[in-house]
């Protein structure tokens, strides 16, 4: 399906930023780096922004996260937006006693509506390593805390969220499918692979794009091959978005390229 040009952008793993903005309480939200650099992205090609997020770096939590940025964050929340991605990352949702992974979404969310507002929190998910059982899916799709519209699937040849193979396929078809209560979008490409194979699916001409990367390369790295892997793909992401300012993409929100992919 090509038709309108509709770009969304997102970044997984976060929370270190949180952390850092609980530490050095800066005067604004934009001091922090990654967030400092979503709004330069912003500002210059027009990019909206889903943040997937993580609950526990280290001893540090959502809980302990500071609370006093929400307004700030609410009145940004046209461009920039938060939701679940898992607790650690070392999480199968597929395979996790499913009251555990009801609780561990609800801390997630639950967190971020105080952190961030209401108004910020995304309708769509994407959790880690795109597992799920069919079970935590449907509580997905309908929990009293905050009900998601939908999840992003895979960009490679993984099974999403423990569709069969045959309903997998038709996700890939069709760029989207309908499962357990949720809508699937198929993700496009992360910025993070560098191989020539995947560089190439990161421009797209017509038709629906949904690109991401992770939160540690908007912060310093030790490791020489890791800095200097940050840096390609921050300068990747530059000459991505300029593309596709050029090609006149409208910038979303994940639920307004579902609602195209419904209704036409």
């Amino acid at each position: 399906m090509l038709g309108i040009k509709l770009l969304h952008f997102s970044v997984d793993d976060v929370i270190v930023s949180f952390k850092q903005l609980t530490e050095t309480n800066p005067i604004s939200i934009f001091e922090i780096p990654m967030f400092s650099y979503l709004k330069k992205m912003h500002e210059k090609y027009g990019v909206v922004v889903s943040c997937y997020c993580f609950y526990t770096c280290g001893d540090f939590t959502l809980s302990n996260a500071t609370r006093q940025y929400r307004q700030e964050f609410e009145n940004n929340s046209s461009w920039l937006k938060f939701s679940f991605h898992g607790n650690t990352g070392r999480e199968n949702y597929e395979e996790q006693d499913l009251k555990m992974s009801q609780r561990q979404f609800q801390d997630v969310i639950c967190n971020l509506k105080e952190i961030v507002g209401p108004s910020s929190l995304d309708s769509f998910a994407r959790i880690h390593t795109f597992q799920a059982s069919r079970n935590f899916v449907r509580f997905l799709a309908q929990n009293e805390d905050y009900s998601l519209k939908g999840l992003l699937s895979a960009d490679d040849s993984r099974i999403s969220y423990s569709l069969s193979k045959c309903d997998n396929a038709q996700l890939k078809l069709d760029g989207w499918f309908q499962s357990d209560g949720l809508a699937l979008l198929k993700t496009t490409q992360r910025f993070d692979s560098l191989r020539p194979s995947s560089l190439k699916r990161l421009f797209v001409v017509g038709g629906q794009v949904l690109l991401f990367t992770h939160e540690w390369i908007f912060y310093p790295q030790q490791d020489f091959n890791l800095a200097v892997r940050a840096k390609l793909i921050k300068l990747l992401m530059n000459i991505v978005f300029r593309f596709y300012k050029k090609e006149n993409y409208y910038n979303v929100f994940p639920i307004e390229i579902l609602k195209y992919k419904v209704n036409g």
